[in-house]
């Protein structure tokens, strides 16, 4: 995401620099950029209107707490990280330095191309109003969502961690097998599944396990699950077939909720036919 950032404030007009411990690839992003690679942190920052953080999730803290002292004044700071109950508390000292302070998500990956129809979650540090105003005009295409720390983590949870490790888990089972002959005899669920699974497994695993061990809810939901799971294997290993069949109406009475669930079956065949 840092890479994306540069590039897309360069495309705004503004002068950026960076820093990275990653030499290498920092080099070949200032190359092929044009920004301006400083040699750490504080020099990056010195001289900014706005400093962003695009960090490890558990690096940020004290990536914050090491910045504070030395921003330039006035000057603002945003940080992206996908966890926030454990950084709002340092911005709110950051704030106190006299520092504009900005707490947001983007709900997208590097991969996007325009922000038109993306959306960024803000977290409220102090002020509110003037918070979203600032995310407004930095990113002034993508929608904004208002949410607490705690209630976006908790989303976290069940957005980020549940799914990666539904697809971690199954990618271990199948990719143990002939994944030729199951590509050729696999369904739409199938592909679509493995499409799912792939994507997450050829990203950075130190991000996916940062995901995973320091969102405080993830347990309880990754509890939660196993429990579910145990329940329905049991109906199937011993054919009780009013159990499974009650279960799996439960499940599709709470799904109904969804305004979207009656045209989920048209939307997987769109989605794989976009594939």
């Amino acid at each position: 995401m840092g890479k994306w950032l540069i590039r897309y404030f360069l495309a705004q007009g503004h002068e950026v620099t960076f820093s990275d411990v990653r030499h290498d690839e920092a080099t070949a992003v200032a190359k092929s950029t044009g920004a301006k690679l400083a040699d750490g942190n504080l020099e990056a920052a010195k001289d900014a209107d706005l400093v962003i953080l695009a960090t490890p999730i558990e690096a940020t803290p004290e990536a914050l707490a090491d910045l504070a002292p030395n921003l330039p004044r006035p000057s603002s700071i945003m940080e992206i990280s996908s966890l926030k109950t454990q950084v709002v508390p340092v911005l709110v000292k950051v704030a106190k330095r006299g520092v504009t302070v900005l707490s947001i998500h983007p709900l997208f990956g590097p991969g996007v191309q325009q922000l038109m129809g993306e959306k960024i979650a803000l977290v409220p540090v102090v002020d509110p109003a003037s918070e979203l105003k600032l995310a407004k005009s930095l990113f002034p295409e993508a929608e904004i969502i208002i949410v607490d720390a705690e209630e976006h983590d908790k989303a976290m949870a069940l957005t980020l961690s549940l799914p990666h490790f539904l697809n971690i888990v199954f990618a271990s089972v199948v990719g143990d097998e002939n994944l030729d002959v199951l590509k050729k005899l696999g369904g739409t669920t199938f592909k679509l599944q493995l499409v799912l699974s792939e994507s997450v497994l050829s990203e950075d695993p130190s991000l996916y396990a940062s995901i995973q061990m320091s969102n405080t809810y993830s347990a309880h939901f990754l509890d939660k699950l196993m429990t579910n799971a145990l329940t329905l294997r049991d109906h199937v290993t011993t054919k009780d077939l009013k159990g499974f069949l009650q279960l799996y109406r439960d499940v599709q009475a709470l799904l109904s909720r969804d305004e979207d669930f009656a045209t989920a079956y048209e939307r997987m065949y769109r989605a794989l036919g976009a594939l």
